[in-house]
């Protein structure tokens, strides 16, 4: 058993109601949002929202980064800046058309940077929602798996294979 012992802020790292009381304590996060939707799990969020134009996706999305960031600050909560990102989803034509520079997204005071694909909650996607990172992604473990399986195929029954 566990010793006892008292916490004044926070909740113990590793304890068994941690995740729940985190939840609790997050649930209100997309209440923020004005312009955008949040779909939250566990402590990932993705702040998903739309435009035509470049001014507009980096005014509507900095607006609600900067809620996102108020409500940090009131709820005592940090972010990690360096798994923070954006990715600007459409046809190739579309974002051809409508990105000629990087729009300007910012959390506070830093810039988050731009990706081409992300990995969200174990699935890869592309700024053009095509599966070929993903699948690239699957091929190359089961190709290891395969390997493993063959160089200990001798010390191991088939059975068990």
């Amino acid at each position: 058993m566990s010793t006892t012992r008292t916490v004044k802020c926070g909740i113990p790292q590793g304890s068994n109601l941690g995740p729940l009381l985190f939840l609790l304590y997050i649930n209100d996060l997309p209440n923020c949002l004005t312009s955008s939707s949040a779909s939250m799990f566990a402590d990932d969020t993705n702040v998903l929202t739309n435009g035509k134009t470049n001014d507009e996706l980096q005014e509507r999305i900095n607006v609600d980064l900067e809620n996102i960031h108020q409500w940090l600050l009131a709820n005592k909560l940090t972010l990690n800046k360096d798994k923070t990102e954006y990715m600007i989803i459409g046809s190739r034509q579309r974002i051809s058309n409508l990105v000629l520079t990087d729009p300007k997204i910012e959390l506070g005071e830093s810039v988050i940077k731009r990706v081409h694909k992300s990995k969200t909650l174990g699935v890869i996607i592309d700024e053009h929602l095509l599966w070929n990172h993903q699948i690239q992604n699957i091929v190359t473990k089961a190709s290891k798996g395969i390997g493993m399986m063959r160089r200990i195929k001798q010390f191991v029954p088939k059975s068990t294979l």
